[in-house]
């Protein structure tokens, strides 16, 4: 009996497999120092899942995807779906961490993301946007939703209209749900993008 060839790997697999982690500075020399890069001894721990950020992406992702009792349909998730975690417990509930995935989506880099509310996608250009302000034109009910969604600490999923950095508009399913991550009581939503026509 022939023994079946394991599927093939998907890019980002085949990636992680040969990404290499920068050490520790090296000084040269010359006195200068300098970062060198060295191959990962284990092939099994994939960049970007447990972020240096530090959260652990793949903690959360078991945890939304275990949830008891979901209220909204979440179809596929794994570590390439473009995801935010926004912090409940600070002022404006700001992004602590963004994937890959989230910013090729948006155009946007993740120094340009972490520290802002995810309102800013609801203007083209991510302009400079307040507190006070609610979505654009016709979203500005289903931002409000959102908005009582998320202080009310209930998951919602609806379709909103965002802008890329680039100006350019797209429609976005965002699956928003609200997650505790340690014991500490600390509160945290999960965000979830997905373009749709």
């Amino acid at each position: 009996m022939a023994s079946e060839a394991p599927p093939p790997m998907n890019p980002w697999e085949m990636q992680a497999l040969d990404y290499q982690f920068r050490s520790q500075h090296v000084t040269e020399p010359e006195g200068n120092p300098r970062s060198e890069w060295r191959q990962l001894e284990d092939p099994v721990i994939y960049p970007g899942l447990y972020s240096a950020s530090g959260y652990d992406v793949m903690d959360i992702l078991l945890r939304v995807t275990g949830r008891p009792n979901p209220q909204i349909e979440l179809g596929a998730v794994d570590c390439s779906v473009a995801l935010t975690l926004c912090d409940l417990d600070l002022p404006d509930q700001p992004i602590v961490y963004a994937s890959d995935s989230f910013c090729e989506l948006t155009g946007y880099s993740k120094a340009e993301v972490l520290g802002r509310n995810c309102r800013f996608l609801q203007f083209p250009g991510g302009g400079k946007v307040t507190a006070t302000k609610s979505g654009s034109g016709t979203d500005k009910a289903a931002v409000q939703r959102m908005r009582q969604a998320v202080h009310a600490r209930k998951e919602i999923q609806l379709k909103l209209t965002n802008f890329r950095k680039n100006g350019q508009r797209f429609k976005n399913v965002v699956s928003i749900v609200p997650i505790d991550l340690n014991a500490s009581g600390s509160h945290y939503a999960v965000g979830f993008h997905v373009e749709v026509n």
